[in-house]
């Protein structure tokens, strides 16, 4: 069965996308950047008014997704609050140098999410 998700950038568009057929969202902000993370309070509001899933995105940067020592630590803190907050999950990607998934570093995703111990 098919699901339809819908890429909203404000509350707006998410109560829209759910009173429109939506069964789940992802959540950005950014649109020029490629979508990234969104704000605490577009977070906590979205959460309120919303009823299906939202999957915010993880993202503190346009451009790759190689990411520093520093923007991973963000992106895990990101990723706690978004928990915090009672999401079901988050939209994220991490590559290594080589243009892979950077496993060591996802699995430190899944743990800050609650999803892999």
């Amino acid at each position: 069965m098919a699901l339809l998700e819908i890429c909203c950038y404000s509350t707006e568009c998410a109560v829209i996308a759910q009173q429109n057929g939506a069964d789940r969202i992802e959540l950005c902000a950014a649109p020029l950047e490629g979508g990234l993370t969104p704000s605490y309070g577009v977070l906590r509001a979205t959460r309120q008014r919303v009823t299906i899933p939202i999957h915010p995105i993880i993202r503190p940067r346009g451009g790759d997704f190689c990411y520093t020592d520093g923007e991973f630590a963000a992106m895990l803190e990101d990723v706690r609050q978004v928990r915090s907050l009672g999401y079901p999950g988050v939209v994220i990607g991490v590559l290594n140098p080589e243009g892979q998934v950077d496993i060591p570093r996802m699995r430190q995703i899944m743990v800050a999410a609650g999803r892999w111990r």
